[in-house]
């Protein structure tokens, strides 16, 4: 039952955050560019979150922070599931040559620190929006491709397989209509867990100085506000409590959607409630 709890408070936090990032232009007060008022003045009535180096406001900042942080998060972990989807799929199904090739490459990957893989791809393709967000799926799909080939492989010899085959079904069919289905649950959940990953790193890319220049990220914001920890807390410390909101949301969200996907935690809330 805690991780029911756990997942409607991360399903709220989620829900407000995509609020947030949906309306951001009614929302912020100000335009997130606009440098019009005095620098580095501490929270206020005017300025909620206080503002930054050049004056721009920090609770616009963090407001538009939120649609590319939630942008790079997502879309990093749908388009790892895509892609380790069909690695595990075709790993898991065939076998033989194709599952040994997949499956060293994804071990290959795998033995690479995460930020290594896209530190190297930002440095040798450069950083705007786009490739940060191939780098980051580059960097997370494995774990994801091995979740996905062990389903495959567990199915593969199922009794509704065979059923299956006998009935003279396609290999697409069979592949993508009857084990799919039963492969993709323990899946999701890592999708949820793999976007925090992802904007976290992400995060560390900004503060770094590596992330797209041109857009308005949580991490960018840590990477103006670092030279003025000391003496404007704020400048770091709302675009750094955006980021651990988001990650503690996402993992909460897994952690009940753990509990409602996977049977022994259904029939162990069910004897407790019996």
């Amino acid at each position: 039952m805690a991780g029911t709890r756990h997942g409607a408070v991360g399903c709220a936090i989620l829900l407000v955050l995509a609020i947030v990032a949906i309306f951001a232009p009614l929302i912020a007060p100000y335009d997130p560019l606009q440098q019009a008022q005095a620098s580095l003045t501490p929270p206020s009535m005017r300025d909620l979150f206080g503002t930054d180096n050049t004056g721009r406001d920090i609770f616009s900042l963090v407001i538009y922070g939120t649609r590319t942080s939630l942008a790079i998060g997502l879309g990093a972990a749908f388009g790892a599931l895509v892609l380790s989807g069909l690695v595990g799929m075709l790993a898991g199904y065939f076998r033989g040559p194709v599952e040994a090739i997949l499956m060293r490459l994804a071990e290959l990957f795998q033995t690479l620190p995460v930020i290594v893989v896209v530190l190297f791809t930002v440095a040798l393709f450069g950083s705007s929006f786009w490739l940060l967000l191939a780098a980051i799926i580059l960097a997370i799909w494995p774990v994801e491709a091995r979740l996905v080939y062990g389903q495959y492989l567990r199915l593969r010899s199922m009794d509704f397989v065979a059923a299956a085959k006998v009935a003279d079904m396609s290999t697409i069919h069979i592949m993508l209509r009857e084990i799919l289905p039963n492969a993709i649950r323990p899946v999701i959940v890592q999708v949820a867990l793999d976007a925090s990953v992802a904007i976290l790193i992400e995060a560390g890319l900004g503060f770094l100085g590596l992330s797209d220049p041109n857009t308005v990220s949580w991490g960018q914001l840590l990477y103006v506000a670092q030279d003025y920890m000391t003496i404007a807390w704020w400048t770091s410390f709302f675009p750094g409590a955006a980021i651990c909101l988001a990650v503690v949301g996402l993992n909460l969200f897994a952690d009940g959607l753990n509990e409602i996907l996977d049977p022994r935690t259904r029939g162990r809330a069910g004897g407790l409630q019996s």
